[in-house]
């Protein structure tokens, strides 16, 4: 997973990109997903949808404690990137300004694949 330098400082991967050997020795579902090359690098295949999500629901289960299912034919977001974009939300709406007694809301308007309803959450 290439993680480019415009990582969001906050973000937790930034850093630190997730292990995939670790995480495939943790998580049967996501090591059924990755591959080891010659040189015993273990690497996910990005343009396989089920190993994606794979990866995506592992990542949030082990960093952020949450248990999803993911269907196939739903868009199936990077988490590192998610979490990025997050972050400059938050920082748009001033989520860490001094001020704290001000209640500031976000908002992600979904997409719509023509299947769906139109999805809305807030930050």
């Amino acid at each position: 997973m290439a993680l480019s330098k415009s990582m969001h400082a906050r973000n937790r991967y930034k850093d630190k990109p997730p292990d995939f050997a670790y995480l495939a020795s943790k998580y049967p579902d996501f090591k059924q997903h990755v591959q080891i090359n010659l040189n015993g690098r273990v690497s996910l295949n990005f343009k396989d949808p089920e190993a994606v999500r794979a990866l995506t629901c592992t990542l949030l289960r082990e960093d952020f404690g949450l248990s999803i299912d993911i269907p196939l034919e739903r868009l199936i977001p990077t988490v590192p990137l998610r979490l990025n974009y997050i972050h400059w939300v938050e920082d748009l709406i001033g989520h860490h300004d001094s001020d704290k007694s001000t209640l500031r809301r976000g908002i992600d308007i979904g997409i719509h694949d023509g299947n769906s309803k139109l999805k809305m959450s807030s930050v």
